[in-house]
């Protein structure tokens, strides 16, 4: 997958290093999604008192569907996992991937009701109504 990253001069090398094996991580798994766009990955730091803290921002556009997430925090580690996992299940959820296999109908463990009428109607299995 491929990864835009902007702002990512404000770090070190290390840190970019770090991101950049976070991400490339996290790519594979939006990857076996089949989410193949590219992913823009915003960095921004802030100076406060002495302390650096980080501003993680990512976008992913399917199609006419936008996925963002935004994390804002101390660490790098945490906050780009934080991020990249809020961007995976927005993906998850907005996609429905991830789901329970769909069982066949047993019209004898349905509930009374309209529903199971119908469905035994659709089956064949009830002449009257």
């Amino acid at each position: 997958m491929a990864v835009n990253y902007v702002g990512l001069n404000s770090l070190d090398e290390i840190d970019r290093e770090r991101l950049k094996k976070i991400v490339s991580k996290y790519g594979v798994d939006i990857k076996r999604l089949g989410i193949k766009n590219a992913l823009k990955f915003h960095v921004k730091t802030h100076e406060v008192g002495g302390r650096v803290r980080y501003n993680f921002r990512t976008h992913l556009s399917v199609g006419k569907d936008v996925l963002n997430s935004e994390v804002e925090g101390w660490t790098i580690k945490t906050n780009v996992h934080s991020v990249m996992r809020k961007l995976l299940t927005a993906a998850e959820h907005k996609f429905h991937v991830m789901g329970q296999k769909q069982q066949k109908f047993h019209p004898k463990k349905a509930k009374d009701g309209f529903g199971k009428r119908v469905k035994m109607k659709i089956k064949g299995l009830v002449k009257f109504i």
